[in-house]
């Protein structure tokens, strides 16, 4: 491995001359994040992984392998026996996204309406380099597995300061695929399917649209200003997501010999107060609502059987249940449920253990997703399927595609869903979906409030 000092710079500063760049793309958490940790940027991926309707294709050449069979062989050829101790998360890998589509080709019985993005159901670039910046010690560097990779990236960086964004202008027509009423009706025909025992909860989600937005790299920088966990710019030459998902889908990490698993599924949403009074009454009603906590406490047993499929007999630990997590614009309960992996297995068994994520589907996981596809009657796309990494060294991080924008064109597409379970208000469940977009919204200069009053497009 090949380790490459490069002066410090704003991850933002350096990826902005690839602003555009098909397959380049940034992970970095926001600017007012607890853990700004570490942010991961790379481009010119020496191949591309991608799957439409069930089919993989490796440089846009057809495969014979199942797509998550080609990704698992595609990682295992790029396996390195050993790497840099650098103590950044990555070094060089696959990176990319698993559109909710995905989910129909590992549980059948599940699968519902096709993607409306022209983005591929799946897409992974190869990367042989990547710069990584410590953004707590504020050094960086670039590892590569050749001299030529790493020269090519420190080429491509951007090294002078970029200017903060003008104020943004109008922007053309906003709207959704469910006006108020119409996704008040549907949370309300949901919770009778629940009252007839056919599910216990499901995860219903509006799509919201926004015309004539600006570049995607700007309405990046903007979202990036907030307190995001994970936040991701993946750029492709069909469309670009933009993400600042504050939910873990998993992670893998070396445990003395074998690999530590963790999830962290997120249920339960209340807003900010306006003051520090009324956000703390807040932040303590959703932590006593029993049907916020009902909610957690189903997906966390769900993401625990989950997990069971693939982790050491005895090794599954509930490290949290319902602890509150606060961010910029809502406060959520989060569970946090680890194992150790089985030996022989790695991070694309896992994804095929536990995708889709249950907090986005609901329980049972197959049934929520019939419920998912009759009741929204479009496809997702990227939006509730997973954006991270394979490392090169076996490691993985992904997040679960919520808090997440496609970007097509001039258009942007702003999915916002939210559990409904048996104890769900429709009106409540509605204003939530504003609530979660409400970042997403501002950072392409639209007020939530507007698309309350939109009719269906």
């Amino acid at each position: 491995m090949i380790r490459r000092d490069i002066d410090w710079r704003s991850p933002l500063d350096a990826f902005a001359p690839l602003a555009g760049e098909p397959h380049a793309f940034l992970l970095q958490a926001g600017e007012a994040a607890r853990d700004p940790g570490w942010a991961i940027l790379a481009a010119f991926p020496e191949a591309v992984l991608t799957a439409r309707e069930g089919t993989a294709f490796l440089g846009g050449a057809r495969l014979d392998e199942a797509p998550f069979a080609a990704l698992k062989k595609l990682a295992a050829a790029r396996r390195l026996s050993d790497g840099a101790e650098t103590g950044a998360p990555f070094s060089t890998g696959l990176v990319g996204y698993i559109g909710y589509e995905m989910g129909g080709a590992l549980e059948p019985a599940g699968a519902g309406p096709a993607s409306p993005f022209d983005l591929a159901d799946m897409a992974f670039g190869a990367y042989d380099a990547a710069a990584l910046f410590d953004r707590k010690s504020r050094r960086a560097f670039i590892l590569a597995r050749t001299q030529i990779a790493a020269e090519r990236l420190k080429e491509a960086l951007g090294v002078a300061a970029v200017a903060a964004p003008e104020p943004l202008g109008g922007v053309g027509g906003v709207g959704s695929n469910f006006d108020a009423g119409a996704y008040r009706q549907a949370v309300a025909g949901v919770i009778e399917l629940i009252r007839a025992g056919a599910l216990f909860q499901a995860n219903l989600a509006q799509q919201l649209t926004v015309e004539d937005v600006v570049s995607p790299y700007e309405v990046f920088q903007r979202l990036m200003q907030g307190d995001a966990a994970f936040g991701a710019c993946l750029q492709y030459p069909e469309g670009t997501i933009v993400s600042n998902s504050p939910e873990r889908f998993f992670s893998l990490t070396p445990l003395g010999d074998a690999m530590r698993l963790l999830a962290e599924p997120i249920k339960g949403t209340r807003a900010r107060g306006e003051n520090a009074a009324e956000d703390a009454r807040l932040a303590a009603e959703l932590l006593a609502d029993p049907k916020e906590r009902a909610e957690n406490v189903m997906i966390a047993d769900l993401t625990r059987n989950d997990l069971s499929r693939v982790c050491r007999d005895g090794s599954i630990r509930e490290e949290a249940i319902c602890e509150l997590s606060t961010l910029a614009s809502v406060h959520h309960l989060v569970s946090r449920i680890s194992g150790v992996l089985n030996p022989g297995l790695g991070p694309v068994d896992v994804i095929e253990a536990l995708f889709p994520c249950g907090s986005i589907t609901g329980a049972p996981k197959i049934e929520a997703m019939k419920t998912i596809a009759e009741v929204e009657k479009t496809g997702r796309g990227p939006y509730c399927g997973a954006i991270g990494y394979l490392d090169d060294r076996g490691g993985a991080d992904f997040s679960v595609a919520i808090r997440t924008m496609i970007i097509e064109g001039r258009r942007a597409t702003v999915p916002v869903g939210g559990g409904v379970t048996l104890r769900s208000d429709p009106q409540a469940e509605y204003r939530e979906t504003l609530v979660k977009a409400r970042a997403m919204l501002g950072a392409l200069g639209v007020d939530a409030n507007v698309i309350a009053q939109a009719g269906a497009t």
